[in-house]
């Protein structure tokens, strides 16, 4: 069984244009994460699964594989679905999506997702959550989530929930983009029907709930920053300032 790694990354995002070329430290987002990745244990293969030249011609600069795609796709899960197409992967394999806009994020955070798919064969994809604060609770750009007592996914959406935010049911999850798939699901996840929760709430996970397939939440332990702003740029930057692995594969501080 091999698992590989695919991070979307695009030049047009609305938030952000040209974030996978930032500049942090002196290496561009997409090499951070793309090198980072290359740090979990349980990982045979990463990618890039894009659909700008520009982005194609930095990851192969850094020594990187990336996999041309069609612009039109919308969902970076979907991004990386039609990449992986190419790679000859077989039904158990597991594709990890992990964001192209999380410079800081933590090796073991792979190893950590991928962990329930290698010990139940019968489940098909999940997602690492992590607690949120007061501030991301409130904060429509981060996924909320609702579990059940197995740690299956409810629901989720961009409106703190429930609604009366004052009385708190349960532990305020997050979602953290790493995205575990059976590399079969998520060839069926691509083709199908895009569903109305999905759209409304921007959430490309719902697909697989509204048709009834069942979302493993997986707690995490690790913060990561998602880098949707000019702000967020220098804040990972700050961080990447005293971050153990950035010298790992960055060298000295720039």
């Amino acid at each position: 069984m091999k698992v590989v790694i695919g991070i979307p990354a695009r030049m047009g995002a609305s938030r952000f244009p040209g974030k996978p070329l930032c500049k942090i430290l002196g290496l561009t987002m997409i090499e951070h994460v793309y090198k980072r990745c290359l740090l979990a244990q349980k990982v045979d293969h990463v990618f890039v699964a894009v659909c700008d030249e520009v982005v194609k011609q930095e990851v192969e600069r850094f020594g990187g594989t990336a996999i041309m795609t069609d612009p039109d796709i919308e969902r970076p899960g979907l991004r990386v679905a039609a990449a992986a197409k190419t790679l000859g992967l077989v039904k158990d394999d597991i594709v990890v999506v992990a964001q192209g806009d999380e410079p800081l994020l933590h090796p073991d955070m792979i190893d950590l997702a991928v962990e329930p798919l290698l010990k139940e064969p019968d489940l098909m994809l999940g997602t690492l959550v992590a607690p949120a604060n007061e501030d991301e609770w409130l904060d429509p750009n981060e996924v909320k989530v609702l579990v059940n007592k197995h740690n299956d996914i409810l629901f989720m959406t961009r409106s703190p929930v429930p609604s009366n935010t004052r009385n708190q049911v349960g532990q305020r999850l997050k979602q953290v983009a790493i995205m575990p798939f059976r590399a079969h699901f998520l060839q069926e996840f691509n083709q199908m029907e895009m569903m109305p929760y999905e759209t409304v709430e921007s959430v490309e996970l719902l697909r697989a709930l509204e048709h009834g397939i069942k979302v493993r939440a997986i707690h995490s332990p690790y913060q990561s920053v998602s880098v949707d702003t000019e702000r967020d740029r220098r804040e990972a930057e700050e961080i990447m300032k005293t971050d153990p692995f950035y010298p790992k594969y960055g060298g000295n501080l720039l």
